[in-house]
């Protein structure tokens, strides 16, 4: 599984000083990272490569920042408080913004 940011730059960004929800957040972590490739689909090979590397540069930048914002979002609403807030298949605003342009949708 790909995580797009590590487990230290999750808690330090959510300032997490403890190790209790270690777990809890690498799945956030992986969730999220997936969600986030998902989204952007078609560019995903400017963010890794083909062997799942991360592929340094302004794309991966953006994507690791939009996904310390969604995992804000997921630590602060853990039983789905927020999430009429949403339609089916959406993102956050302030997560969608920052790779937008980035989508290149597929067409299957």
């Amino acid at each position: 599984m790909i995580e797009l940011v590590t487990l230290d730059e999750a808690k330090m960004h959510l300032r997490i000083d403890d190790d209790y929800d270690d777990p809890d957040l690498t799945l956030k972590i992986q969730g999220g990272s997936a969600a986030i490739l998902s989204y952007v689909q078609g560019s995903r090979d400017l963010i890794i490569n083909d062997s799942g590397a991360l592929i340094k540069g302004e794309p991966l930048t953006r994507v690791q920042t939009a996904l310390l914002i969604l995992l804000g979002y997921l630590d602060r609403n853990r039983g789905g408080e927020e999430e009429q807030k949403l339609k089916q298949g959406e993102l956050p605003y302030s997560v969608s913004m920052l790779i937008y342009d980035l989508r290149k949708p597929t067409i299957i």
